[in-house]
């Protein structure tokens, strides 16, 4: 008789597990480098599928900085820097990425990158990108000083406590629009500024002065972004 008794629990089990798995898109709930259904309604692509490097514009160069390993993108911290950028350009946007690090690490996203080659008209200077900050560290002769985790650069400062949870996956989402960026580090908002020297371009992901922490490492994945109508400077 125990046998029949096992059987509607078993029954139970199994439809209880089958919707775990019928995810539109074919992917479940969290698994890395995939939409959820709801973010494929909403507008929302991936950078990174966790195999390839086909939406991003790399160079022999580097190809020796940025690796795709175990489904994430990956520095190699044996060589020199370097910042490889998409091939796609954004204007306004919603970004979402996950990084793992050493807290030594010396990194950042780039926000509307000049292209690889770009040059200004003629008689204008070039107008930089922005850079998000991934670095805990001020050793007091870097460009960017005190601008740190979470910070973007000569536009907004997060507080000094944002750092890096090391060699635990971090999150981060930015959200351009028209002049007024803002940045949720690790889910507090950590920059919420406006600045409006560049209106477009691609985005980057940078290692700076590898030579100066060999010991550390980053590597990215989850890198989804949602183009977003506008500009408004609201």
């Amino acid at each position: 008789m125990k046998p029949r008794i096992l059987m509607p629990v078993l029954a139970a089990l199994v439809c209880v597990s089958v919707p775990l798995f019928g995810q539109a898109g074919g992917s479940a709930a969290g698994l890395p480098n995939t939409l959820t259904a709801q973010e494929q309604q909403q507008g929302w692509v991936l950078l990174f599928d966790g195999k390839t490097l086909d939406k991003w514009d790399v160079t022999p160069e580097l190809a020796k900085v940025w690796k795709v390993v175990d489904g994430t993108i990956k520095a190699e911290m044996s060589g020199a820097g370097g910042t490889m950028l998409t091939k796609e350009e954004f204007d306004n946007f919603a970004l979402k990425v996950e990084f793992r690090a050493h807290a030594d690490i010396n990194s950042g996203i780039i926000l509307r990158s000049p292209k690889r080659g770009e040059k200004p008209a003629a008689g204008e200077k070039p107008v930089p990108g922005y850079e998000l900050q991934i670095r805990d560290r001020n050793p007091g002769n870097y460009s960017s000083g005190d601008f740190l985790t979470g910070s973007v650069v000569n536009v907004g400062k997060a507080p000094h406590d944002a750092k890096i949870i090391p060699n635990q996956w971090n999150t981060i989402e930015a959200t351009v629009n028209g002049d007024h960026f803002t940045v949720v580090f690790n889910g507090r908002k950590v920059v919420d500024a406006r600045d409006a020297r560049r209106a477009s371009g691609a985005l980057g992901l940078q290692l700076a002065h590898p030579e100066d922490v060999r010991h550390a490492n980053i590597e990215f994945r989850n890198l989804k972004i949602r183009r977003l109508k506008g500009g408004a400077t609201n």
